[in-house]
């Protein structure tokens, strides 16, 4: 959706930029834990419930900081620092974690078109010819 916006944008000279963020020391955690509503009983257990856990009680480990974080956002989006002559970009990696995400998600899309490759690219319209 991120490049068609940005298609969509680019000729009022707007342009988009996803940022895919690692851990940074901000109150995430604990606005996150300290939620004025308790989760529901049918979350109970679930993912969501012990990801607040974690990043209430720990061991939620923070590697990066939000300050570096918001100068590298600015610097790319406004063009300058590392973000110049990259305007074009769309995606934005922040963290030392992130290079190791990256890779596992690379991994699971080509695993993904080992297995379905044949599917993904059978379901094109059929032009009946005359």
């Amino acid at each position: 959706m991120i490049k068609v916006l940005a298609k969509e944008v680019a000729e009022f000279n707007i342009r988009t930029l996803t940022v895919h963020l690692g851990s940074f020391n901000t109150n995430m955690p604990t606005a996150a834990a300290a939620g004025t509503n308790p989760l529901p009983e049918d979350y109970k257990g679930t993912v969501a419930d012990k990801t607040i856990k974690v990043m209430h009680n720990g061991p939620f480990v923070v590697h990066g900081d939000k300050d570096k974080a918001v100068r590298h956002i600015f610097e790319v989006a406004m063009g300058q620092g590392a973000g110049k002559g990259h305007e074009g970009e769309f995606f934005l990696p922040l963290g030392e974690e992130m290079p190791a995400r990256i890779k596992l998600v690379r991994d699971r899309l080509d695993r993904c078109l080992e297995v379905y490759g044949d599917v993904c690219t059978s379901v094109g319209r059929d032009i009946a010819s005359d």
